[in-house]
């Protein structure tokens, strides 16, 4: 076995019938499958290029520990020299990847001392309630291979603070022992446990004890650990092995027989998911195609599987690629990241997937298994996408993801280190990817997100952004972040799993925050009434907020917006999914100098419940002003005002609408909206909305994000916004300062808007003949439309004049015809623009 032939190394040939029918691909460089079910060690070093091998024969047996040494397996493959050297490469950075991730060594001597003889820890440490009784999400018993990972890191070396612990004898029989205490319970006699618990094929009477939990994420892999590893998304297949697997790697050629062949089995096990039906599940896409793929490495490396590693890298780089169609998961052209089939999850599952994909090609690089182009450009849109999404908390210097594009994970406080706790991405790590691929987005993004901010803007990106994919805009301005979330027949609103996010129907329906400070929203769900979610009309209290009725795909198809890059409009037709109790057409203006102004129109309501527009609800910030007298009263109700002013927002209002607000602590459990064990909150929050009148006329008012209140009153005082329409038919505007109009056409057959510019400007009949969003800058001639029904070829727009002077760049003529053609595919719903000569 230590010879070289021709350049090449003999390896060991194993081969098992335990990849649950799954077949692996041939190498990409003419290596044939060198195992199936890989048991193989190997101690080798580049050194000399000597291979040394002690190799454990795969057995079935689930409890086996027996150290004596296998004979030399037969038969024996050659591998090409350099490939071995690559694997030795990518197996040394995987281990360095892997120590670097783990914790403090310092709780290691507690745990010692604490695991019993059969290598159990006492069940007031590590619940290892199983079966039907164990809870779905974060599965508690995952500590016991968290721990196990820990101290396996440690034993190896390189954990900071943990030298004591390498090679330590005692430390390392202590990890047999809980390695093999699972092994013992694992539910190798019964497979369909993987993803079928608690049916027949796997009764929830558990007769022998086994170790299994109903959500098939936690059987399959997991992220990370420590507070990665409490990441809960379904769990059967994405929690134990990949903690297994990284353990089996850093113990190596230790591993005795039995439990090498236990590694192999349940990692592959997991690996075998791939190309198959996963109940509860479906086919795995997304980040949990990177999860199990990283599985099958890690079992790769161990046992130097060329044809495994191939394969497990094959489907890294066929997934990380842009996905086209409707709620696909993965990466889209806009640089949003769906996951379970139509919900924006940038915060959560887009960010595991950058994580996996971070880890994958920084061990890969300058091997044969790094990422072609096509996989690069797609992580590059992923990162252009991703940086729109992240704000700044000034106070605690942390950087987070917009609430609307974590799905149910807002269910979660900060101090659970889960998706909302911050962005849990390494900047270091992306800014070495960056150089390493050339990629002048992923180095602006690193280095822009490190620069320390007196505001929300993290990285001070400015200008607008439209997610046509996922129905979703951001708008960025010097000193504030406003996101707004739509939902339509193309996505879904949101999601409840796993008891989380129970109340989150209306997370969807034209959600507006604007982040300033930070800390706007931050662990406020707990206590916040999701009745007033900001942004939302909504007949309330009129949907029952339960699990059962969060998750839902919209009725209409006119969702999503139009920009230019540096303003943009949101538009959204909405009808209640469930009841269809109540209708309305609203447009979100997004205009330069931090103006941004609302129509709602088209109302109609079948119930006797209040219709309210919600202005925001967040942490109270201190002063409030209604019509410039500061309001110390906790709450108002119905109030005829102008103006409103709070937290460096302003609002004000076209007419005398009918304002509430309400300020005051309110209290809520976490524990009633998810799966957080954090204590119940109490937060001093206000909420502000306008109550419609009976008659559900249509309203606008106008709002300054980022002001002080003196800056907001001077820029009250000289309004700059025209309302040209705003009806069933058409939503329009004139912002007289920069020389904009803005036109929603809500009717298929379109429409036209037509506005007067000043007293010595032609007026402008704007005629559309579809029902598109325009912006058309009077002063350049650039006019940019988009279909936000992704439904049309084109559209033609025809622009006349009046009597009066002509717009600069018009031209001969007093009327003008442009013809726009949509794109279609993965690009349905983008912008296009063109120049008026």
């Amino acid at each position: 076995m230590n010879s070289s032939v021709n350049g090449s190394l003999a390896v060991p040939l194993i081969t098992s019938d335990l990849v649950s029918s799954h077949v692996l691909t041939a190498s990409s460089t003419g290596s044939s499958l060198l195992t199936a079910e890989p048991t193989a060690t190997a101690n080798l070093t580049t050194s000399g290029l000597s291979a040394v091998s002690s190799v454990a024969t795969a057995t079935n047996s689930p409890t086996s520990s027996d150290t004596t040494t296998a004979p030399d397996p037969q038969p024996t493959k050659t591998i090409d020299l350099t490939l071995l050297e690559e694997i030795w490469v990518l197996q040394s950075r995987r281990l360095s990847s892997i120590v670097g991730a783990i914790g403090s060594p310092n709780s290691i001597p507690a745990w010692l001392s604490s695991l019993d003889s059969r290598g159990k820890w006492p069940d007031n440490e590590v619940d290892y309630t199983t079966g039907c009784e164990a809870r779905r999400a974060n599965w508690p018993a995952q500590e016991h291979w968290q721990r196990i990972l820990r101290m396996a890191g440690a034993w190896h070396g390189g954990v900071l603070g943990g030298d004591q612990f390498v090679k330590d004898p005692n430390l390392r029989a202590a990890i047999s022992r809980a390695m093999d205490y699972w092994f013992g319970r694992d539910f190798a006699n019964n497979p369909s446990c993987l993803d079928s618990g608690g049916t027949t094929a796997c009764p929830c009477d558990n007769p022998d004890n086994s170790l299994w939990n109903t959500n098939w994420y936690s059987n399959v892999s997991i992220l990370y650990l420590a507070a990665q590893a409490k990441s809960s998304t379904p769990e059967q297949i994405i929690l134990i092995p990949s903690l297994l697997g990284q353990a089996c790697l850093l113990l190596n050629e230790t591993l005795a027989q039995g439990q090498l062949s236990n590694c192999t089995r349940m990692t592959l096990r997991s690996y075998g998911a791939f190309d198959r039906f996963v109940n509860g599940l479906g086919t795995l896409t997304g980040a949990n195609t990177l999860d199990v793929a990283r599985i099958g490495i890690d079992q790769a490396l161990l046992s130097y599987n060329v044809s495994l590693l191939t394969d497990a890298y094959r489907r890294v780089h066929l997934e990380v690629q842009i996905k086209n169609g409707i709620k696909v998961d993965g990466v889209r052209a806009d640089g949003s990241f769906g996951q379970h089939a139509g919900i924006l999850y940038n915060g959560n599952y887009g960010k595991d997937y950058t994580n996996e994909v971070l880890d994958l090609e920084g061990e890969a690089g300058g091997t044969r298994f790094a990422a072609r182009a096509e996989s690069r450009n797609a992580l590059a849109t992923l990162f252009d996408g991703h940086r729109w999404m992240i704000y700044h908390n000034i106070l605690t210097g942390l950087l987070h993801w917009d609430f609307s594009a974590l799905g149910r994970f807002i269910s979660f406080p900060v101090i659970d280190a889960q998706a909302s706790g911050s962005i849990k991405i390494n900047l270091t790590q992306v800014l070495v990817l960056g150089e390493q691929w050339s990629s002048g987005t992923l180095i602006d993004f690193a280095n822009d997100l490190s620069i320390d901010t007196t505001s929300a803007n993290a990285g001070q990106l400015e200008g607008n952004r439209m997610f046509y994919t996922n129905d979703y805009m951001v708008h960025r301005g010097r000193n504030y972040v406003s996101t707004l979330k739509m939902y339509s027949t193309r996505t879904q609103s949101t999601e409840c799993v796993n008891s989380q996010n129970p109340k989150g129907f209306h997370l969807s329906d034209g959600v507006l925050h604007t982040y300033l400070r930070g800390n706007e929203y931050e662990d406020i769900a707990a206590a916040w009434d999701w009745n007033l979610i900001p942004g939302i009309t909504v007949d309330y209290n009129s949907t029952p907020l339960v699990c059962a009725t969060t998750q839902q795909t919209g009725l209409e198809s006119f969702v999503g917006g139009v920009s230019d890059g540096e303003i943009g409009i949101g538009a959204m037709r909405y009808t209640t999914p469930l009841t269809k109790t109540l209708h309305w057409q609203k447009a979100w203006f997004f205009l330069e100098d931090d103006v941004q102004h609302v129509m709602v129109s088209a109302l109609a309501s079948t119930t006797n419940a209040s219709v309210f527009s919600v202005l925001d609800q967040r942490r109270y910030a201190g002063s409030l002003i209604v019509n410039g007298v500061a309001k110390h009263d906790p709450t108002m109700r119905k109030a005829s005002i102008q103006t409103l002013w709070h937290g460096d927002v302003g609002y004000l209002f076209d007419q005398s609408l009918s304002i509430s607000f309400e300020v005051g602590e309110k209290t809520g459990a976490w524990s009633a909206i998810g799966t957080s064990t954090q204590p119940p909150a109490t937060v001093d929050l206000f909420a502000a909305w306008i109550e419609h009148d009976s008659a559900l006329s249509p309203i606008a008012y106008t709002v300054f994000p980022g002001a002080t209140h003196s800056a907001f009153v001077q820029k009250a005082s000289r309004p700059s916004i025209q309302n040209i329409r705003n009806d069933t038919n058409v939503s329009a505007i004139y912002d007289q300062v920069h020389r904009t109009i803005m036109v929603v056409f809500w009717n298929t057959q379109g429409g036209s808007a037509t506005v007067i510019p000043d007293i010595t400007s032609a007026p402008i009949r704007v005629t559309s003949n579809g029902n598109v969003g325009v912006i058309y800058r009077v002063a350049s001639g650039q006019v940019t439309v988009a279909d936000p029904s992704q439904s049309l070829i084109s559209v033609q727009l025809s622009l006349d004049l009046g009597v009066g002077r002509k717009p600069p760049h018009w031209g001969a003529g007093r009327s003008k015809t442009l013809v726009f053609q949509f794109p279609s595919g993965g690009l349905a719903g983008s912008s296009v623009t063109q120049r008026i000569d």
